[in-house]
């Protein structure tokens, strides 16, 4: 899991947000796409997600806890097992699945 601060895939945020480098990022991230599964940042307040239809990779934009509201607490806690990754958001971090099915 490849974790930024950054967003390093288009569509899963606001393109200002990206990595001013991202294509470069995602050349070398489609070489090891039997080795990395997901990308993990912040910075796009909002979140967002987006699948690699190329390698596979899932890129996940995790929503801020700074823009929410007290009491709400957001954060998500991320559990990785062989053929998914599960992502239980609490606050306003939205819990997902991710099936890894480019790693076969």
């Amino acid at each position: 899991i490849v974790l930024s601060h950054q967003p390093l895939y288009p569509d899963s945020s606001n393109a200002v947000c990206l990595a001013w480098n991202y294509d470069e990022i995602l050349d070398l991230l489609k070489e090891y796409s039997d080795t990395v599964i997901a990308s993990f940042s912040g910075h796009a307040h909002r979140g967002g997600y987006k699948r690699c239809e190329d390698s596979g990779i899932h890129f996940r934009v995790f929503e801020a806890a700074l823009e929410s509201p007290d009491p709400i607490k957001t954060y998500a806690l991320v559990d990785v097992y062989d053929d998914r990754i599960e992502v239980r958001g609490s606050g306003d971090c939205e819990s997902a699945l991710y099936f890894l099915d480019h790693m076969k």
